[in-house]
């Protein structure tokens, strides 16, 4: 398991060198990247100029949003596919390990068995072009409420019925992207997330809240960084999956409104001390790296004239 940065979650821009040299900074080992703009850059030169930068980092490219919103018309889904066909086909270039899809939360179209059968279909359409392209379909669900208003059908808001979605789709390239704050407020347990095998993870988002609401009080105001009140036991959800042979990202993952008006230093160094903490509880091994202990180690290596001794 390895640290992964997102810093679109965490209330962060900036260009993708940027981003890279700030992961690399913070000692995180992969990051999450935007895949459209990839693609459209790559569409006006090459991809090999297009990720220059990616790939001369060394950094492993964990997952991105796909461009695809399963709710949407079959007019516009058919647009989305085309758009998403192009943009998965420059991430598995990446090496990307993952695109992430919200699965809707409600709709205005049908009641939930129509609906569900509609929207496997979709993913069964989608999943071809994951596994063309060696990508992993990581499907997500959401407990937030504002995923949800003004819709007339509830759809899939809680742990089973994610299950039972990815259960009835027979691709092997479809998993679940796990979060712990929507995990424990949609009911989630540990035999559940213990059925799941290391393939089927997509990734692994840790979070934290005060008081576990029930699912229709849930709000993105509620997701604090994990440690904040230890409600959610992130290292449990580590350890639990390392064991079941998990080698993927761990990202840290609150709503950006409670990170408060500090520097994106700050709140990168924050997110790395965060998961430092949870695997270290969990017996998986990581190292913390820093502006400052990078300062320190190179005025205390030796200088150049003096190798020899170290010969």
């Amino acid at each position: 398991m390895y640290k992964n940065l997102n810093a679109q979650t965490l209330g962060i821009s900036g260009r993708q060198s940027d981003l890279i040299e700030l992961a690399m900074t913070y000692g995180f080992q992969g990051l999450d990247i935007d895949a459209v703009d990839l693609q459209r850059r790559a569409s006006r030169s090459d991809f090999q100029k297009a990720s220059r930068f990616l790939m001369s980092s060394g950094m492993r490219v964990s997952g991105f949003d796909v461009p695809c919103d399963l709710d949407a018309d079959d007019v516009a889904f058919e647009e989305a596919l085309k758009d998403t066909q192009a943009v998965v086909a420059v991430a598995g270039m990446a090496k990307a390990r993952a695109g992430y899809l919200r699965i809707p939360s409600a709709t205005n179209r049908a009641p939930f068995p129509q609906y569900f059968e509609w929207i496997k279909s979709r993913l069964d359409r989608l999943s071809g072009v994951f596994a063309e392209n060696q990508v992993l379909l990581g499907l997500y669900f959401s407990t937030f409420a504002e995923d949800r208003n003004d819709r007339q059908y509830p759809f899939i808001q809680d742990v089973n019925g994610s299950l039972a979605l990815l259960q009835s789709c027979e691709s092997k390239s479809i998993g679940l992207l796990i979060d712990t704050y929507h995990w424990t407020v949609g009911k989630g347990s540990w035999e559940l997330l213990s059925s799941l095998s290391a393939s089927q993870v997509a990734g692994l988002n840790i979070a934290d809240l005060e008081h576990l609401p029930d699912i229709k009080d849930s709000t993105a105001s509620l997701k604090l960084i994990s440690g904040s009140h230890g409600t959610v036991d992130n290292i449990r959800f580590a350890k639990t999956l390392a064991d079941k042979g998990y080698d993927g990202p761990i990202t840290s993952s609150p709503s950006s409104v409670n990170l408060g008006a500090i520097t994106r230093d700050s709140i990168v160094a924050k997110a790395q001390d965060v998961l430092d903490s949870t695997l270290s509880a969990a017996g998986i091994q990581t190292q913390t790296r820093r502006p400052e202990i990078i300062a320190a180690q190179a005025r205390s290596a030796p200088e150049m004239s003096n190798l020899d001794e170290f010969q």
